[in-house]
């Protein structure tokens, strides 16, 4: 329990200034990789309820938030940001690529075909997420659901790229429509 609120408590000396990087976000999830797969064994093994066929389901507990509850929603939410930033490599090659075709439709249609399963699937989401929070916001907003007096934010310069390739995607994909047989298919798979 102590490295519970260990573990915690050094994440909030990380935001003091309330801006992280990338780079201490994943020094703070390989620290506690341990602690998390025991808190996510423990925790995913409590609150068991057996049906009469057999079968066993876990009821989500109620009430206020464990501190156990509370390290694995944050431990996921970092986690998920710094697997959205794996791709930043591959979101730089591809602006620089965008620039050597941005005039010519057919090969941006082929960009954009190429990139639409990061684009529309993958990051659909992303720019609300996470610069969502203010009309003009400036860094990376983390919100943790059974944390939220923690103020996180990640520095933008951290997702530069994939911030800059989603604005482009999202202005040829969504707004200009350039593959608009896929992206009917796409609006059809959303709403179901």
């Amino acid at each position: 329990m102590k490295l519970l609120q260990k573990s915690i408590e050094d994440f909030t000396y990380l935001v003091q200034t309330k801006l992280i990087t990338i780079p201490k976000v994943e020094w703070w999830l390989l620290k506690y990789s341990d602690l998390h797969k025991k808190t996510s064994d423990f925790v995913y093994s409590q609150h068991l309820f057996k049906m009469e066929d057999g079968s066993t389901v876990r009821i989500p507990p109620f009430g206020e938030p464990t501190d156990q509850e509370k390290f694995l929603d944050l431990y996921k939410a970092l986690d998920i940001i710094c697997e959205f930033h794996r791709n930043e490599k591959y979101f730089k090659q591809e602006l620089t690529d965008y620039q050597k075709i941005k005039d010519s439709q057919s090969d941006l249609k082929k960009w954009i075909a190429k990139n639409e399963c990061l684009g529309a699937e993958k990051y659909i989401c992303f720019l609300v997420d996470y610069l969502d929070y203010s009309e003009n916001a400036e860094h990376l907003n983390i919100y943790v659901h059974s944390s939220k007096e923690l103020e996180i934010y990640i520095a933008r310069q951290d997702f530069k790229n994939t911030i800059e390739f989603l604005e482009i995607f999202n202005e040829l994909y969504w707004v200009q429509e350039i593959l608009p047989e896929n992206m009917n298919k796409t609006k059809i798979e959303i709403t179901e």
